[in-house]
């Protein structure tokens, strides 16, 4: 199986750099990345494949909203006993 993704640490390998200088790269929005939690971060193999042939990535908004309260209860369901549901 190929990989799809890989560490900052491979990437500063495969590039012969430091480590800092690869999370520089992610940082100032250069070299695309996933920040999978606070302190991991990967990236993705075809991104860095296309970053290195000279393409630049494109950032994409992420929009979060707040969830809705509401329970979708489809046709011939019902809610146990006590719950109340918000329908549309």
């Amino acid at each position: 199986m190929d990989r799809l993704y890989y560490t900052p640490r491979e990437v500063a390998e495969i590039l012969r750099i430091s480590d800092d200088a690869v999370l520089d790269l992610i940082h100032r929005d250069e070299l695309p990345a996933l920040r999978v939690s606070p302190r991991i971060i990967r990236i993705p193999v075809a991104g860095f494949n296309a970053w290195r042939e000279g393409r630049k990535p494109r950032r994409r908004r992420v929009v979060i909203r707040a969830a809705s309260n509401r329970i979708a209860i489809g046709e011939g369901e019902s809610l146990p006993e006590g719950a109340q549901a918000l329908r549309r």
